[in-house]
């Protein structure tokens, strides 16, 4: 399985990637944020988490819907529910 034909995909590598994005759209530490990091603990407003939900839409070129963000609590949360609209895509 791969994203938007890039290397293999993996919980890791996307949890990995997300990490990456949430730094680079908020300027957060990427060593302080894990699997297991709210959210919110990047200290993101709710312009920058819709343009990382953009990012990561086009990064792996799938949909995530509106009603997915209830059940989103972590970077965790939110890398498997990429990594399932990933192999839902496949």
């Amino acid at each position: 399985m791969t994203a938007a034909g890039g290397p293999p995909t993996t919980l890791a590598t996307v949890t990995q990637e997300i990490i990456g994005l949430i730094e680079s759209e908020s300027g957060s530490a990427a060593g302080n944020l894990t699997a297991e990091s709210g959210l919110q603990d990047a200290g993101m407003d709710s312009a920058q988490v819709l343009s990382l939900v953009f990012r990561i839409e086009a990064r792996y070129d799938i949909d995530l819907d509106a009603q997915d963000d209830d059940d989103l609590h972590t970077i965790g949360e939110l890398a498997h529910l990429v990594l399932r609209r990933i192999r839902e895509r496949s």
